[in-house]
Parts: structure tokens; sequence; C-alpha cells
């Protein structure tokens, strides 16, 4: 048999007439438990226990004092007895004799005056004087057995009407509003000047600030919606992604001196060289430029120092008693008449301009090719000395295969007939300095400007200085600090060449923007992650709209700023693709105001390159998450062959790894472009470009290419109006490797490790040239063998380490043999 208790619903009202002080004449039901049968064989018992004993002038309560009520198919039982009363004065057991079947709906127990008063008894709470309760609670049930006290729920008061989609000042003013005038009685129609609209517009103002901040975290939180660059940068960092922040563009400036007041002078780093204006003269003086500094456009400073010397304003050029002469494509030295003075002459680290300057087709000026102008570094220069003319000083001057001249100069030429003296229709030029774009703020000190006019440009940070131990974010009063390359021309960079010197890698740009505190420097950093917490660095955050936000460290990643510091600030400003101006476009130098009146002049031969526009958010979100696909290490042989690849020498490359008996040795085959040898020196460059890429444990030998030399004959049949000559000698330049800038049908860069050759390909090459009737080949195969099927095939099919070579070169036919048999023609 079980019990199962239940209560009067009213537990507040059971505690408050069960305590010392309530009204001790007044009883009720505390709670009933029921003790049902196992079958109905068996009778049941109910066990009534009161939150009071009986009070002593009460009549004790007998079984008609209780009633059962309720049940649906059975109704309730009518047989019970009460049974003797014992210890406990509060409880009543009631015996329900067995026989009678019950249902599971609910049962009432009531406690009356008498049988046919149903009314409670006098000393009887009319709250607790009945509980309803089931006789089969024991029964399994999906349900919650616990019975539901309320009689009959209260129907709640309607909810306030809310639009909760308001996000704005005006909405959340204007639902406060209806609110109060929903809630006060008699509250005014909107009154501007009433103390409770003042309130309400304040709350609404800070809500909206709060809904903006909501939303601005939602947004920012991804980088997929986020629209501040910051931001973004920041998303992209995480997934090793460096965001572009842009470049500022670089020049090379031509000065030219007059004269012997700038004779020797030293013009000093950082000199600001500007855009050409009209009326203005070529030299400004420091003064004005500082008052007209933020109204000039793309303004450029020199990398280094450089010495002026009139003779190096225009060099002449030797040609060796020749009539006429030029320097030819991939020319890497040069023989130039020396007029130097004392100190003035050409040094290897020097850049020296190589310019047309009179067309050599008709000797105008006005005709000149303006991409006929190079610019090279030297290496070396050496005194040579022409027999013919023994008083003429002559220097030799050479530079580096990576500044090799890119078209054919023409130094001399008969544009006026054989009879007529030849045109001189080049020179070279020294006086040669990089420029980067970017103007220093505030100026460099060798301007000797006034303190007033130097604070009166230098930048400020908005707040000046942190106020408290939060977060400080100044912003600059700038946007568009200047992104550099940096180069030490006489340190790190001293034999870098010109080429490589004008490239500029966006990534490999930094910030030009530095802060002093009046004890140290701070210098900005891309980012605070190798940032130690005593270093001093910064890092420059651009937004949107171009302003510019300083982020410093938390003591952890970087030394954060302590309360009240304040910073002096400098840098350079201007970068981006609007400085990348045309050649000639910089006319003017700035020099302090005691030697503004030297007789300089300046100008940029060739057009300036290397500015860049910051990443455009579309971009970085496109290549962000698919970052880390980039592969930066070798770990299967085709991971370090196209690592090969990528050097700028190299045009196909094959890695196969060998078992050494020690360790792994990965043999990288390499094909030059142009043919070039695979020296010990490029040997050398290929395996520190490897390096980073390298497996721990493995070794890397670098190897020639295979080269597999060909043997082809052809019988070429001449068109009947075509000389025969002419045509052999159309058919063999077509055919053989030519130059780079123009490439025949055996260049070197045409064939590839495996790449075979068709004899289709070959036969319709030859017949692509003027006068050819037809073509017949006789040999093809391979150099030096004997023929194995390649003509009746019609291909030939190199190894995969070989490369097909036919250079046609009689000092060299180990190297490839082309013959022609003529026919036909005249």
């Amino acid at each position: 048999m079980t019990a199962d208790r239940y209560i009067c619903c009213d537990d507040r009202r059971r505690t408050l007439l069960s305590q010392p002080h309530a009204n001790a004449s007044f009883t009720g039901i505390d709670y009933i438990e029921i003790r049902a049968g196992e079958t109905t064989l068996l009778p049941s018992f109910v066990d009534v226990m009161l939150v009071n004993p009986l009070p002593a002038a009460a009549p004790a309560l007998a079984s008609a004092n209780f009633r059962l009520t309720g049940g649906v198919r059975y109704p309730a039982p009518a047989d019970f007895s009460l049974e003797a009363q014992g210890a406990e004065p509060r409880l009543y057991t009631l015996r329900i004799e067995a026989g009678q079947l019950t249902d599971f709906s609910m049962y009432r127990l009531s406690v009356v005056r008498a049988s046919d008063n149903d009314t409670p008894p006098t000393f009887f709470d009319a709250r607790l004087a009945a509980v309803d309760f089931s006789f089969k609670i024991g029964c399994a049930s999906d349900y919650d057995c616990a019975a539901d006290c309320e009689e009959e729920a209260a129907a709640l008061p309607a909810d306030p009407v809310f639009d909760y989609r308001v996000r704005d000042y005006q909405g959340f003013r204007r639902l406060m509003l209806d609110r109060i005038a929903a809630l006060v009685p008699g509250f005014g129609a909107d009154n501007p000047v009433d103390f409770t609209t003042t309130l309400v517009e304040a709350l609404a103002y800070r809500a909206d600030q709060l809904s903006y901040k909501l939303d601005w975290v939602g947004t920012e939180a991804f980088l997929s919606t986020a629209r501040s660059r910051t931001s973004i940068a920041r998303h992209a960092r995480l997934v090793d992604y460096p965001v572009g922040e842009g470049a500022s563009a670089r020049i090379f400036a031509h000065f030219r001196v007059e004269g012997a007041a700038a004779e020797g002078m030293l013009l000093p780093a950082a000199t600001p060289l500007l855009l050409r204006e009209e009326g203005i003269a070529p030299v400004i003086a420091a003064s004005d430029y500082a008052r007209g500094l933020l109204k000039f456009g793309a303004i450029f400073e020199t990398v280094g120092a450089l010495r002026l010397w009139d003779w190096q304003g225009g060099i002449e050029f030797h040609s060796w008693a020749a009539d006429e002469c030029r320097l030819p494509r991939g020319a890497l030295a040069a023989t130039l008449v020396d007029k130097s003075p004392a100190g003035g002459a050409l040094a290897a680290g020097d850049f020296l301009l190589l310019a047309e300057t009179r067309s050599p087709l008709n000797g105008k000026t006005e005709d000149v090719d303006l991409g006929h102008r190079h610019i090279v570094r030297l290496t070396r220069v050496t005194t040579v000395t022409d027999v013919l003319q023994p008083a003429l000083r002559l220097v030799t001057a050479e530079w580096d295969q990576a500044d090799a001249l890119p078209f054919d100069l023409v130094i001399q030429a008969k544009v006026d007939g054989d009879a007529a003296p030849s045109t001189v229709c080049a020179e070279a030029a020294g006086n040669i300095m990089l420029a980067d774009h970017g103007a220093s703020m505030p100026p460099p000190p060798h301007l000797a400007l006034t303190p007033a006019e130097t604070d009166a440009v230098r930048p400020r940070l908005s707040p000046p200085a942190p106020v408290d131990e939060g977060v400080w974010r100044p912003i600059l009063d700038r946007g568009d600090v200047a992104r550099i390359r940096c180069v030490d021309l006489t340190g790190v960079d001293a034999n870098v060449p010109a080429a490589a010197l004008a490239t500029i890698d966006p990534a490999a740009c930094r910030a030009m923007l530095w802060l002093d505190d009046d004890f140290a420097g701070w210098a900005a950093r891309p980012d605070l992650l190798e940032s130690s917490r005593y270093s001093r660095d910064f890092v420059v955050e651009q937004a949107i709209d171009g302003r510019v936000t300083l982020r410093f460290g938390d003591d952890i990643n970087g030394l954060a700023p302590t309360v009240g510091t304040r910073f002096s600030v400098g840098g350079r400003f201007g970068f981006g693709s609007k400085a990348n101006v045309g050649a000639d476009a910089i006319g003017h130098v700035v020099l302090k105001d005691s030697i503004a009146n030297r007789p300089i002049s300046v100008t940029n031969p060739i057009g300036a390159r290397g500015g860049a526009d910051p990443e455009a958010v579309a971009d970085i979100r496109i290549r962000a998450p698919v970052a880390f696909r980039r592969q930066e290490r070798a770990v299967v042989a085709e991971d370090y062959a196209a690592r090969a690849r990528t050097h700028p020498a190299v045009a196909d490359a094959v890695a196969v790894p060998i078992w050494t008996g020690a360790w792994q040795t990965m043999m990288l085959y390499i094909d030059r472009k142009a043919g070039a040898v695979v020296d010990a020196e490029f040997t050398r460059e290929v395996l520190r470009h490897m390096e980073e890429y390298r497996l721990i444990g493995f070794d890397i030998a670098v190897r020639a290419a295979r080269m597999v030399p060909l043997e082809i004959e052809l019988m070429v049949c001449a068109a009947p109006h075509a000389l025969r000559s002419s045509v052999a000698a159309g058919v063999r330049a077509a055919l053989r490797p030519g130059r780079a800038d123009r490439p025949g049908f055996f260049h070197p860069d045409h064939f590839d490790f495996g790449a075979p050759l068709y004899l289709s390909q070959l036969v319709a090459a030859a017949m692509a040239v003027d006068g050819v009737e037809s073509v017949t080949p006789r040999k093809f195969q391979r150099f030096g063998r004997l023929p194995d099927g390649e003509l009746s095939a019609g291909v030939i099919k190199p190894g995969a380490l070989e490369v097909l070579q036919l250079s046609d070169d009689a000092s060299f036919p180990e190297q490839g043999r082309l013959g022609l048999v003529m026919g036909g023609g005249r």
C-alpha cells in the first residue's frame, strides 16, 4: 500500500493559520494522504492532517463530518468510517471499505457540520475545509501528477504594446512618451520645456548610443559583415593575412647645377622635391615651403645625401672614333668621357642615367622617345685610354645584370646623310638620387625653419594624452601617413641594383610615423604580436574615412602609455597611386633660405612607380579566408619545384628526392631563363631562395637541366620570285633562338622539362617565312645519335629531366645544329 499526499492549495493561508500568534480557535485541513489498497478487495485509507488541533470547546469530529464527492464513472465511496484517533490530535483516518470502485477523475474530501449540512463547522476555516484528490495518483502517467491549485486563473493584464524594432533616437523618444501617457492619467502633450520630456530625451539619446554600439559590435564581429577597415584588418590578421595598407611612390631625381656657386654642394637627405608649376622658380625657399606646405600636391623627399657636380649634368659617351654607334640591348657597361674636377668622379654605388637626347631618325629633340631612358647603379668604374685620343680622360662604367639596358640606345647616327657629320643622340648623366613620396612634418632640420614655423605644421593627437587608466586610442589630425620601404644606400643596400631599389613591395612598406615622450622614441609596427611588455611600439590603424588611429600596447604586448604622458609627433605624409606621376613632373627643389639662390634645377627622367592605394575591402574579404592555403613550406618534390619556379631567373624546375644513405637529398634541376648557365653563384642564390621552405632533415642539391641538342635538316623550296639566299636567311632567323625581344622558334624559354617537339610545329614555323613555297624534313633527331624513328613519328620526346636545345651556333655545334638545303627561287 502506498501513500500519496494532497495539500490544500493556499500555502500562505495554512502557514499563517499555524503560527503561534494566530487565532487558535480555528483550524483547517493541512494535507491528506491516500493509502489505496493494492486491489479492490482491500480497504483504502485517507489520513486527514489538520493545521491545528481542534479547539477545546469544539465537538469531536465523527464520520458524519466528512463527505466524499466527485467521480465521473464511479461515484465517490459512501461506505467509510472514522477510525479511532491516535496520539496525534491533528490526525484523522477514514477507512474506505473494500469493493468500492473509483476512476481517474478528481474527488473532493470536505469537512462539514453534519451529513445534511454542507457548510464547514464554525471552528473550520472555510478556505481550508476541502481538498481535491485522486485515488489513482500512484498509477504510471506521462504527465505531471501535481494538482493544479488554481481553481480559476485570473486574467493577466494586457501587455503594453512595444515596438521592439525601434533602434534610433526618435523611436525611443516616441516609445517612452507613449508609455508615460498610458500610465500617467492626465499626462499632457509633448512639451519641449517640460522636465519629463527633457528626461525622456536624455534617456532616448543614451538608448540610441547603446543601440548603435550593439549593432556595431554585432556587425564588426565577422569578416563578412564588418565595415570598419580596422576590424577587417584585424580579422584578416587572425588568419595570417597581412592587409595591404598602400605604398608611397618612388622616383629617381636628376639634378643639374650651373656655375661654380653650387659646384660640389652637398644636398642633404630628406630634401623636398615638388611637382612642376609654371611661374615658380626651380628653387623654393624653406620659409615659403613651410607656409604653403599643406597646399602643395605630391611632395617627394630624397633618400640619401648627394653631392652635386656641374659636369654630371650631361656626360658624353665615347664612340671610339666611330661615326655611328649604339649601346645594344642588354649592355652592362659604357665608356664615358670623364670631365670631373677633384672629388667629383663617378664611383661604384652612384646612379647613372642613360637617355636618348635626339631622335636617331631625324635628329630632333622634340621627337625623342621618352621610353629610351634607363637608370643603372654602377658596380665598378675603371680608367681606360684611347690611343687615338690619349689626352682624353675616359672611364668605363659597369653595372649589374639586373640593370641591363632594356633597349638599343643609339649614341651617334647619320641623320643627315653619309656626307654630313654624325649627330649625337644620347648622353649619360649623374647627380641622380632616389626620392620617396611623403612630406616630413615637421620639416627636416636642415631647412633651418624657426620653431614657430615648425610647430605650425606639426601633427597632433586628439586627445593629446591619456587621461585615465582606460584604453587610449588617439586620432591623428592627418590621415595620409606615408608607407615607405626604407633603404640605406650606404649600408645594407649599398650594392643593390637600381632595378631592385625601384621595385616596391607594399607588404615591405612601413608607416612613417614616430612619437617622442621626452624620454625615448616610439616606433610604428605592423602589429604588436612580437612586442615585449617594455617595447615602445604602436600600430597605425586607418579607418574607411581616412582617419588614422594609434593603438598602443597593454603592458603585455607592447608598453602602455602612462596617464598624462604627452607625445611630440613626427612623420611623413603622402602615399597612394596619385603620386605615380609621369616623367619630368618634378620641377622644384626646396633649400634653406640662405642658399635658395643657388642655380639648381631638378626633374625626374623616369615616371614615378610603386605608389599603391590601400587594399580594397572587397578584395580582403575574398583573399583572407583562403590565405591559409598558401603553401609556405616544401614537403613533397613538387613543392620544391614550385618554390624554385618563383625565382625571377628560373624558367622551369623539377625536383627528385634521393636517399643518400644518411639523409634525404632533394635534387633540384633548374632550367634558367634565356638558357643562362647554372653557375656556382646562381646555385648559391637558389639555395638561399629555397632555405626558408626547406624541410628539416632534407638537403638541396642544385643541378642544371640535362640539355638535349637536336640535329635538324630541312629542304626548303623558295618561291619563284624569291631570292634563295634571302629566304634561307629568313628561315634560319625564324628558327634560331634569337633574342629575348624577338625570340625565335628554338628560344630556350619555349621548351621546358619534358616538353616534346612536334615536326608539324617546326614545319609551320618555317612555312610562315615570306618566300617559302614548301618545306620537306630530311633529318629530325637527337644530335650525335642514330635516328630512332623520330622523323616517321613526327615528334621528339625528351625525358622528364631533359630540355630540348638547338642553338645553331657554329662555335658550339654540340648545342644543336640546323641544316638548310635550298631549292627553287632565283
